[in-house]
C-alpha cells in the first residue's frame, strides 16, 4: 500500500526549510526527496505532517488560539501551501496506480513532482497554439486575471489572422511589419485605444519572450515590436466631493448602496474585484499601540493575489454601523458602473471636466459633466490621490498593492523626483 507523508529536517527555530516527501511501498521502496514548497521551522506541524492552521499563546498557564488579524493572514498562507501538499499526495498516487513497466526510484518521484517542460519538438512556433502553454506553464506564478488578459490578447490575434486572411502568427513574423498592420486592425477596425494596444503589444512580447525560453526563434526585431502609450487622464473624487456624496439623501434603496460602496471603495482603495466580496467574515478587532481597538479587513486581492490586512477606515465603520454591521447588497460591474454616476450626478458631481468616455470600444477625450466619467475605479484612484503627502507613500501602497513607488507615482499622475532630487543634491552641496 503507497504512503505518503511530508516532513521537515529543520526541526525548530524561523529558518526557512525544503518540505520533503517521504513515498513507500511496504518493502518495496522508501523514497524521499524535496517538493517545491518551503516553510519556516517553526510553523511546521510534525505530527500532522502538514504546516500549522493553528496557532496558540499561553495566558494564565494554558493555551489559548491566538484569533487575531495577524494570525489569520498565517493561516490562509499555511492553508494554500497544505491545499498544494494535499494535490500533490494526490498527484503521486495516481501516477504510482497509473504506472506500468515503471522502475520506482528518486528520479520517478523528481519527475512526478517537478514534470518536464513540454518538450521542444512538441512546442508550437505560432502564437496562438502557444498560448495555452503559456498559461499552463505560468500557472502557479500568475492569477486569473493575468490568465484572462492573456485569452484576451490571443482572441484579439485571433481576429487579426481573421481578418487578414492568415491562418497562424509564426514568432518568426513577429516584426516591424506585422507591428504596423497590427496597429492598424486595432485602430482602424476595432477602435482600441492607444493605450489598450500598447498593453496588448506588450503582452504579446512577454509571451514571445517564454516561447524564446522554450527554444523558439524570434525575429530580431521584436524589441522594436512596441507601441506609444498616451498620458492616462482619469478624475478623482475630491474628499470635499466624497463629503457631498456622504451627507446627500437619496430617497431610492438602491443608490442608497451603490452610495455606500463607493464610499467603501474610496476609503479602503481597493477594486471592485475585491471591495464587492468584502463581507464581516473577513473583520477581526485588534488593539493597536496606542491601547485603542481597530477593525481590519483580512482578504487575498484578487488582481494581485497578496494577502492583506487592511485597516478600517472610520468612514467605512459608519456605514457598517448605520447597516446593523453589514455591508450593502452586491452589485454586478456594469450595474454598479451605470448607478454610480446617478449617484454622483444626484449629489451634484456635474462640473465639466476633460475624460475619456468609451464610445464603440474606443475612449473619446472632450469635456463631459464629472458624473459620466466615474466608473468603479474611481474610488480607488481617490483613495492614493487624496492620502498622498498626508500618509507616508509605503504604507498606502500596502493598501493599493503597488510594488513600487515609481508604479504607484504613475497610478496617481505624479511624477518621481528621486533621481531629480539626487542630481539637485550635487548642485546645492
Amino acid at each position: 500500500m503507497l504512503k505518503t507523508k511530508f516532513f521537515v529536517r529543520h526541526k525548530s527555530g524561523e529558518v526557512i526549510t525544503p518540505i520533503y516527501v517521504r513515498v513507500s511501498n511496504g518493502r518495496a521502496f522508501d523514497l524521499k526527496v524535496a517538493t517545491k514548497e518551503t516553510c519556516i521551522a517553526s510553523r511546521w506541524d510534525e505530527e500532522n505532517g502538514m504546516m500549522k492552521e493553528k496557532f496558540f499563546v499561553e495566558q494564565r498557564g494554558r493555551l489559548v488560539e491566538k484569533r487575531d488579524g495577524a494570525t489569520r493572514v498565517l493561516f490562509l498562507e499555511s492553508k494554500e501551501v497544505n491545499e498544494r501538499l494535499q494535490d500533490l499526495a494526490k498527484k503521486i498516487d495516481k501516477a504510482f496506480k497509473e504506472a506500468e513497466g515503471v522502475e520506482f526510484n528518486t528520479e520517478w518521484l523528481k519527475t512526478v513532482i517537478n514534470p518536464p517542460v513540454v518538450i521542444e519538438n512538441a512546442i508550437p512556433d505560432d502564437f496562438v497554439s502557444f498560448c495555452p502553454i503559456f498559461i499552463k506553464q505560468k500557472k502557479h506564478e500568475v492569477s486569473n486575471a493575468y490568465v484572462t488578459k492573456v485569452n484576451s490578447v490571443k482572441k484579439i490575434v485571433e481576429g487579426f489572422l481573421k481578418y487578414n486572411k492568415k491562418k497562424v502568427l509564426k514568432f518568426s513574423e513577429i516584426n516591424i511589419k506585422f507591428k504596423v498592420d497590427f496597429e492598424k486592425y486595432c485602430y482602424e477596425v476595432m477602435k482600441y485605444s492607444k493605450n489598450y494596444t500598447f498593453s496588448n503589444l506588450r503582452q504579446l512580447r512577454i509571451i514571445a519572450y517564454h516561447a524564446e525560453r522554450n527554444g523558439i526563434k524570434l525575429h530580431s526585431q521584436i524589441k522594436l515590436v512596441k507601441s506609444k502609450e498616451e498620458k492616462v487622464i482619469f478624475q478623482i473624487l475630491t474628499p470635499a466631493e466624497l463629503e457631498l456624496i456622504e451627507k446627500h439623501n437619496f430617497e431610492d434603496a438602491e443608490l442608497d448602496n451603490i452610495r455606500d460602496w463607493l464610499l467603501i471603495s474610496a476609503y479602503s482603495g481597493q477594486r471592485i474585484s475585491d471591495f464587492m466580496r468584502f463581507n464581516v467574515e473577513m473583520l477581526t478587532k485588534e488593539k493597536l499601540e496606542n491601547e485603542q481597538e481597530g477593525y481590519f479587513l483580512n482578504f487575498i486581492q484578487d488582481k494581485t493575489g497578496h494577502i492583506l490586512h487592511l485597516p478600517v477606515h472610520p468612514k467605512i465603520l459608519g456605514i457598517l454601523n448605520k447597516r446593523d454591521f453589514e455591508f450593502p447588497p452586491k452589485y454586478d460591474e456594469d450595474k454598479y458602473n451605470l448607478l454610480v454616476k446617478t449617484v454622483c450626478k444626484d449629489a451634484g458631481i456635474t462640473e465639466m471636466c476633460y475624460g475619456g468616455i468609451e464610445k464603440e470600444r474606443r475612449k473619446v477625450f472632450a469635456n463631459y459633466p464629472k458624473h459620466e466619467l466615474v466608473t468603479s475605479h474611481i474610488g480607488r484612484r481617490s483613495f492614493a490621490s487624496n492620502n498622498y503627502g498626508k500618509i507616508p507613500t509605503p504604507l498606502l501602497m500596502t493598501a493599493t498593492g503597488h510594488k513600487s513607488e515609481g508604479m504607484f507615482l504613475r497610478y496617481i499622475g505624479k511624477v518621481d523626483n528621486q533621481q531629480s532630487h539626487a542630481l539637485a543634491s550635487y548642485f546645492y552641496d
